[in-house]
């Protein structure tokens, strides 16, 4: 049963990466706003009251924003969700402290119900959102391209994910046959510095392999532009990011007192258990490759 959610869920990830646009964005902000309902779900174990209603509203308002550059027929520039993410993020602190100061129901709202909420968008909207985000990500100078396997966006998301993916993988089974020196035991009781270290090394080598293969064999335009140096950085960056938001994650549930964040997916536990490392590092990846491949900011 594990095995099959495990390929149902890789098969429908890479499938929604394929087609990019509102597709990704439905697909992750369906998976984001589940894992809102476990977020809320972990406060509400800790005796904390958020507005519910604002987080799922906000993560929601985060993927259409995303997604909307995308849609044709539109006409928007491709900087209009960055560009309108602040807007949204000043409208989200605003409404969780009016929402709440006027609340009716149940307690009166506490600095941890307002922090909660505000936490709750940010982290479950704002931050994976980054991802529709850079599978829209067009260099300066480029005609748009319409045929979506050969977009640049879908160069630096498979980026992203082998980072991702080659961290978690390579740190687990390092760590099960090898593992000795734990790596932050209050919080995770079985990751290892070993595997830490080898899930960091495996994110540089996949990162390298897929920037090389993306710009010599897959992609006509070279959206990396044939600067393999940069490669290793954004691999080991992206790694950082996987493993604090996998660490992050814990913290959470290890605070709330529960195992896993939820049953949602069987074997699996839940949304927040297998998108823990994707939170941060799409988001540090999209601004690596503005910053560092394109140089736009």
């Amino acid at each position: 049963m594990r095995a099959l959610f495990g390929w149902l869920l890789c098969g429908a990830a890479m499938a929604a990466v394929m087609f990019g646009g509102v597709v990704l964005a439905v697909v992750l902000g369906a998976a984001a706003y589940l894992g809102g309902e476990e977020f809320i779900a972990l406060t509400r174990a800790k005796g904390m009251h958020p507005s519910a209603r604002i987080i799922r509203g906000m993560i929601i308002a985060y993927f259409v924003v995303a997604a909307l550059p995308s849609i044709p027929a539109l006409h928007l520039p491709q900087d209009f969700s960055e560009e309108h993410f602040p807007l949204l993020l000043t409208v989200g602190i605003c409404i969780s402290f009016f929402r709440l100061l006027f609340r009716h129901e149940g307690p009166p709202a506490s600095i941890a119900d307002i922090a909660t909420t505000i936490l709750g968008f940010i982290y479950l909207g704002w931050m994976p959102s980054h991802l529709v985000l850079l599978r829209n990500l067009i260099p300066p100078g480029w005609q748009p391209v319409h045929n979506p396997l050969q977009q640049p966006g879908l160069a630096y998301v498979w980026a992203t994910l082998f980072i991702i993916w080659g961290t978690d993988v390579f740190a687990y089974y390092a760590g099960k046959l090898f593992g000795r020196r734990l790596l932050y035991p209050e919080i995770s009781p079985k990751k290892t510095v070993e595997g830490a270290v080898v899930g960091f090394l495996s994110a540089i080598f996949w990162a390298t392999y897929v920037v090389f293969v993306s710009d010599h064999y897959l992609f006509p335009g070279h959206p990396f532009g044939f600067q393999l140096w940069q490669a290793p950085l954004m691999g080991a960056v992206g790694s950082v990011g996987a493993q604090l938001g996998d660490l992050s994650e814990s913290l959470l549930k290890r605070d709330a007192g529960v195992k896993d964040s939820s049953t949602m997916i069987p074997g699996h536990g839940g949304f927040l258990d297998r998108g823990d490392s994707l939170i941060f590092a799409s988001a540090i990846c999209y601004y690596w490759v503005k910053l560092v491949v394109l140089g736009v900011l």
